[in-house]
């Protein structure tokens, strides 16, 4: 919920035109505590950010994202791992319509591997990568840790993953899928 829009937003917060793609009901954020008619995270996660509503399921949808893509610089996800592809807008499909984009994936266990396909939120990823083991009392069970620090430096760690195809594409025109998972904030980049 949280890894993808916090890498949006650290790129909002260093000046660049972000837009966020919502689908048709918006992102279950929207719809967290709401505070005077609003949700405060999803507030403070797309802070400077435009929007576009799409469903991706639908031929139309599909369409207007790929034109977007065509001058983006840099595709943020975070879906489950293969849901872009199932969904026509993959690394493969987009890459072919813009090769000088970066696309950053976001997931809890990586695009590959026997755990890909587990159910990953921040207090899973918490629990599974040891964090919870070093928070709460020393009588009782592991507490989760107050913010949700695994999405959040999944983010950080997207954010940071992105920047050197960024960099790199300058000199060599070509840009690059990176991926990042929570669980043991990897990065794996590739070119092809």
């Amino acid at each position: 919920v949280y890894q993808g829009p916090y890498c949006g937003f650290l790129f909002a917060a260093a000046g660049a035109d972000v837009i966020k793609v919502e689908p048709p009901r918006g992102e279950p954020l929207r719809r967290r505590e709401q505070v005077q008619g609003g949700s405060v995270p999803f507030a403070i996660l797309n802070a400077g950010k435009r929007d576009v509503t799409l469903d991706l399921k639908h031929p139309d949808g599909r369409a207007v994202l790929l034109r977007l893509v065509e001058d983006a610089d840099v595709l943020i996800e975070n879906f489950a791992p293969g849901v872009m592809d199932r969904l026509g807008v993959g690394w493969e499909v987009l890459r072919e319509r813009n090769p000088r984009l970066c696309y950053g994936s976001g997931s809890g266990y990586g695009l590959s591997g026997p755990d890909r396909d587990r159910l990953a939120m921040d207090l899973t990823v918490q629990a599974y990568g040891g964090a919870m083991s070093v928070t709460g009392f020393p009588d009782g069970p592991p507490v989760k840790a107050g913010p949700q620090i695994a999405d959040f430096l999944g983010g950080v760690h997207l954010y940071a993953g992105l920047m050197t195809p960024l960099y790199e594409r300058e000199h060599t025109g070509v840009g690059a899928h990176v991926e990042v998972d929570r669980k043991s904030t990897r990065l794996n980049s590739s070119h092809t």
